[in-house]
């Protein structure tokens, strides 16, 4: 079972709901609510897992069937870029719960897998790019073939593009530490949401944009002491992301 960092978890919270735990529940729910019930597909035909004192509700994260204020903390975790309506859903949760934890992929790991990806995008499983503008602000950017080409005209958005350009992401995301791969968010008693119809170009007067933060998650894995054997090995494998470093003037412990 998945479990916070322990300055972060839920003390003293009652009532925890999970939404969505699939076979992966965080530790302490006391009711889970999920939509398959059998062996999902987007569960990778895993059974369901329910911790032995929760109870277990079926129903849609757009749709929460429960009372206003009925839990003290609310987990979300891989959940939102999945929803038709993520601004709904994130209404939903802060209806029903005081505060709680979201978690979805990073735009930085959504846009490199799906760069090359040879599935049509009408079948693909994640619907959004999300990120936090801020920590009060949950953005979401609509992930369609015509988005997942587009880059922001701003300097970390043709860095970002350059970047994929270079290496091949569904190799490369194993070097990069968890972080740069997860957008993690927690609230308390409410949080704007902001849905967009496109990817946001900084230029243009749209701020922020996603970029910004995706080249900061990059380079903080390149200078990640922990995993430098993992870095290096990014950089012998795709030597040139080192040039596009360098050419954009990064300097990392690993790649320069």
């Amino acid at each position: 079972m998945k479990r916070l960092p322990l300055l972060r978890r839920p003390y003293g919270a009652r009532r925890i709901l999970d939404v969505g735990a699939g076979h992966n529940p965080f530790h302490g729910a006391t009711h889970v609510l999920d939509l398959d019930l059998g062996e999902g597909g987007q569960r990778g035909g895993n059974r369901l897992v329910v911790p032995g004192s929760a109870v277990l509700v079926q129903g849609m994260a757009t749709e929460l069937p429960f009372r206003t204020a009925s839990f003290d903390y609310v987990y979300a975790s891989h959940v939102l870029e999945h929803v038709d309506d993520p601004d709904h859903a994130c209404r939903e949760l802060m209806r029903i719960g005081s505060a709680g934890y979201i978690e979805t992929p990073s735009p930085l790991l959504e846009q490199g897998l799906a760069l090359k990806d040879a599935t049509p995008p009408e079948h693909w499983y994640h619907k959004w790019f999300v990120f936090s503008a801020d920590k009060d602000r949950l953005v979401f950017e609509p992930k369609r073939s015509d988005e997942v080409a587009r880059f922001c005209s701003c300097v970390d958005g043709q860095f970002l593009r350059e970047f994929y350009e270079h290496v091949d992401f569904l190799q490369a995301q194993h070097c990069l530490r968890r972080k740069a791969k997860t957008t993690i968010f927690y609230w308390k008693a409410a949080f704007a949401v902001e849905v967009r119809k496109q990817t946001g170009d900084c230029r243009a007067g749209v701020r922020p944009c996603r970029f910004s933060g995706m080249r900061r998650m990059l380079l903080a894995s390149c200078n990640d002491l922990f995993r430098a054997l993992r870095v290096i090995r990014l950089k012998k494998t795709f030597p040139n992301c080192g040039r596009v470093f360098q050419r954009y003037g990064y300097r990392t412990l690993f790649i320069h």
